[in-house]
């Protein structure tokens, strides 16, 4: 659930969703170089302008053999035209803007990549702030049985030096160690407080809203935590500069494309009348094919096609760089995990004979045969081992956490 939760509500990922649909939008911009352009228009001209008169009269069919007066030709009376057009553009042949298209496109499925990375990495940030909380509050848990512990000492202590078996000294000094556990316990009780707010803030939760850690770190299977996959297939920076490549070399031919001619058909319908709009008048027509080329613009032309060569290299270099990148990650994350769980197995033994060791001390102390400092000290070597045993398994699951990311398993 706190995985889960972060990929809607997070603002930064919402922002990242966005920049992609906003990606994704543009490349229905560009569909202009292959689809038509439909254009709709509606005016009313009044004026004295001898030639604009002329022709509005000749296009509402109203032109007479008195218009053909010197002085009607000269200085006409004003006149008005309403005039309502409908035209069409259709590319044939725009290779500029097919590869532009293209471009955009590639461009879109970057951003989306880009997405997908970024909410890999909040469900990674989740997870370690889980097990880092879970952590926090195991510690807690075991200081209260250290302490508990260690109040059950000073009573024996106290036991048996009123019966004069040991001297008060017993009892001072294992007090001292329930003070010592004591101030302990308020730190971690602290930094559990903490883990868990840092928790509610990356799942995007109100202050005020309750956190209840189901997850324990001694239930908890540390051996079937990562879920192998290859980094280049599935993580979503690689994808996203590979994307990236591509658009630029796309980028690169829609600027070579931008010298070469294109071609298009075209063709509009227009009323005009003297009454008013689409009131009687006339009308007309007029279809045509037409051809746009620009054979030389000064060395623009050269110029666009060296930086977008150049953005290419450049792009492709940021791809190779961040594949190594990516192979150096998994790597180490692999080291980081296997010293992880050979640390646990490390702190499983040592846990495993603090609580034989502790066992001996206790029949040793009852017995006479040892001072209360080394029941003590073999008491503070269990509480070390169980923090440390518990340090090593949330090692090792934040380390497979963190495998995963660099093998892009989150990447969603």
């Amino acid at each position: 659930a706190a995985r889960d939760r972060p990929l809607p509500a997070n603002p930064t990922l919402q922002a990242g969703r966005a920049a992609a649909r906003a990606a994704a939008a543009r490349t229905l911009e560009t569909s202009r170089a292959f689809l038509p352009t439909l254009t709709a228009d509606a005016q009313a001209v009044r004026s004295t302008d001898p030639v604009a008169v002329f022709g509005m009269k000749l296009r509402q069919s109203t032109f007479t053999a008195g218009d053909l007066s010197l002085g009607a030709l000269n200085s006409p009376s004003p006149y008005t035209d309403y005039s309502a057009r409908v035209g069409l553009e259709w590319p044939l042949l725009n290779l500029e803007g097919w590869y532009g298209h293209a471009a955009a496109g590639r461009a879109s499925a970057a951003e989306a990549a880009g997405a997908r990375r970024a909410a890999g990495a909040t469900v990674c940030s989740v997870t370690r702030g889980e097990w880092d909380a879970v952590l926090a509050r195991a510690r807690v848990t075991a200081l209260d049985t250290a302490l508990a512990a260690a109040n059950a000492h000073a009573q024996q202590a106290d036991d048996l030096h009123q019966q004069g078996l040991v001297s008060g000294l017993d009892a001072r000094l294992a007090r001292l160690r329930v003070a010592r556990l004591e101030a302990q316990r308020v730190a971690a009780a602290t930094d559990a407080d903490n883990a868990l707010a840092a928790l509610g803030a990356l799942l995007a939760l109100p202050d005020s809203a309750p956190l209840r850690l189901v997850d324990s770190l001694r239930e908890a299977d540390p051996g079937d935590s990562v879920r192998p996959a290859a980094a280049s297939a599935t993580r979503g920076d690689l994808a996203a500069l590979e994307q990236g490549v591509r658009a630029a070399d796309l980028g690169m031919r829609a600027a070579w494309a931008a010298n070469l001619p294109s071609v298009a058909v075209f063709g509009n319908l227009a009323q005009h009348s003297h009454m008013g709009p689409l009131n009687g008048g006339s009308g007309d027509w007029t279809v045509g094919v037409g051809l746009v080329w620009r054979p030389f613009a000064g060395l623009s032309g050269v110029g666009a096609v060296q930086r977008a060569r150049a953005e290419r290299d450049a792009a492709a270099a940021r791809r190779d760089a961040a594949a190594r990148q990516a192979r150096l990650e998994v790597a180490q994350s692999e080291r980081l995990h296997e010293a992880a769980r050979r640390r646990m197995t490390v702190a499983q033994d040592a846990q495993r004979e603090a609580l034989v060791a502790l066992d001996q001390a206790r029949l040793r102390y009852r017995t006479g045969a040892a001072t209360i400092s080394e029941l003590l000290d073999v008491q503070a070597a269990l509480t070390d081992a169980e923090l440390e045993l518990l340090a090593a398994r949330h090692d090792v699951l934040v380390a497979a956490a963190l495998l995963d990311f660099a093998n892009g398993v989150f990447d969603q």
